[in-house]
């Protein structure tokens, strides 16, 4: 593994830093964090339940959902997810709603021509403001085809935003059996850009982020019908997935994202790879313009993530029903 100096180079990279299992799940400042999801929820559970957290959690600023496809979903694709998305904004005790937008149903087939949609426009659109020192956060958790549209529509784009996604198998050897697979062209999009990138790979999530519907129950207690609702998620996945579903665990993959960006992961920064045909890491000569590295989640501190859900989701409950006068 290509490791390069963390401490060097952390400034320059996502504006965030290595910490360990301490860290505080509260902010350090008071300015809330601007985020756009990029997401194939309902492909799996574990989109819903990071879209719900992230719709409750007064730190973040979620300006909007971006909804794509993925393997066997409904046709057209994007449009089902963003049927989904509303559906889980819709049971969560929030007044203010950020808006969705259905995303490309298609991947790309070459990393020269965008694809462009309502979804790609509201990424552009919302950049606008942002630079290196202070970046908009695209989170991906779904193909990045609308990520990498909007990458090679406006190549200034890499400089307004830094993008957290989870994907791949592992580093240094790549591999993917879904978020990346559904679109390879996209990462190669993504990894020949300017922007900044944080991975948290299926390895780190499947050991870290472990769920079953006993400890579900624990996580939401006192959570009302939102709490609820994300539990029977969970349950109604292991019933339609025994065969996926081992032992009554599922793995809430995409949730490192948000952990990460709660302080809640260690990581290490290596040497941003090329992504070859095989969905394997090659490293030889990167082209010119391609930002030099890459950020690798190591770990995740999923006991605070959860604690975090679950108080997060107490207190939207009680002030959703005060502002509605309950």
């Amino acid at each position: 593994m290509r490791l390069f100096c963390l401490f060097v180079m952390l400034g320059a990279l996502m504006g965030t830093q290595c910490v360990d299992a301490q860290s505080q799940t509260k902010p350090k400042n008071k300015i809330r964090r601007s985020v756009i999801l990029m997401t194939d929820v309902g492909a799996e559970m574990d989109d819903q339940w990071t879209l719900a957290h992230l719709a409750i959690s007064p730190e973040i600023d979620l300006r909007g959902v971006v909804t794509t496809h993925a393997f066997f979903l409904p046709k057209p694709e994007a449009e089902f997810t963003a049927k989904i998305a509303k559906e889980v904004l819709a049971k969560m005790p929030v007044t203010k709603v950020p808006p969705v937008f259905a995303g490309s149903s298609l991947a790309l087939k070459d990393d020269s021509k965008a694809y462009y949609n309502e979804g790609v426009k509201f990424l552009i659109d919302q950049s606008r403001g942002f630079d290196k020192k202070n970046r908009l956060t695209v989170l991906n958790i779904g193909a990045a085809t609308d990520t990498a549209s909007a990458l090679l529509m406006d190549p200034t784009l890499g400089d307004r935003i830094e993008i957290i996604a989870m994907g791949f198998i592992a580093y240094p050897e790549g591999g993917d059996e879904w978020n990346v697979k559904n679109d390879p062209i996209a990462w190669r999009v993504l990894l020949n850009s300017s922007a900044p990138i944080l991975v948290g790979d299926a390895t780190v999530t499947k050991r870290d982020l472990a769920m079953n519907v006993k400890r579900a129950k624990e996580v939401f207690v006192g959570g009302g019908a939102a709490g609820n609702y994300l539990v029977a998620l969970l349950d109604d996945w292991g019933k339609k997935h025994p065969d996926l579903v081992k032992d009554g665990n599922w793995f809430i993959r995409d949730h490192v994202v948000l952990a990460h960006m709660m302080k809640l992961t260690t990581f290490d920064v290596n040497e941003r790879p090329r992504l070859e045909s095989d969905l394997k890491f090659s490293f030889s000569a990167p082209s010119v313009g391609t930002y030099p590295t890459i950020n690798w989640i190591k770990s995740i501190d999923a006991p605070k993530v959860w604690d975090d859900f679950n108080a997060k989701l107490k207190a939207a409950n009680i002030s959703y029903a005060a502002a509605r006068g309950k």
